[in-house]
């Protein structure tokens, strides 16, 4: 089951790196939900899902490289790094656009009847904005 697992979540962010929203959907469950460290509300179901992507596609045309990636039981665990150029201004910043960046990421997915039924991300937003100069005095 292992196997599977990790394979599934390799899918997830080769769909995810180009964009390919149809794929994505038959990866996930209809009741979906990601969690980020930095954001309060999670992200609920599959629309609010390909909603959410697409405007982290929109502004950030970020890749995933999988540097670790463990299963056990009904959990995937992925250790990457997450690499881009901004995009669209961070905080309102016109001066980020075309800035590269470099941060590292650990995931949680949850699996369920093969398909990801949650998505835990811890990632490192603050040395996003850092490097982009997105914050004053940075």
């Amino acid at each position: 089951m292992s196997k599977q697992t990790k394979e599934l979540v390799r899918k997830f962010y080769e769909a995810f790196d180009a964009s390919d929203i149809a794929t994505l959907e038959t990866l996930v469950t209809p009741d979906f939900v990601q969690y980020v460290n930095s954001d309060p509300n999670p992200v609920r179901g599959l629309e609010a899902m390909k909603s959410n992507m697409g405007s982290l596609r929109g502004g950030h045309n970020n890749t995933h490289t999988i540097q670790d990636i463990f299963a056990e039981g009904d959990k995937v665990v992925v250790r990457m790094v997450m690499q881009g150029t901004v995009a669209q201004p961070l905080l309102n910043n016109p001066s980020t656009v075309g800035k590269p960046w470099k941060i590292q990421v650990c995931t949680i997915f949850r699996i369920a009847n093969g398909k990801i039924a949650e998505r835990w991300i811890n990632v490192d937003l603050m040395g996003r904005l850092e490097q982009t100069g997105a914050l004053p005095g940075a």
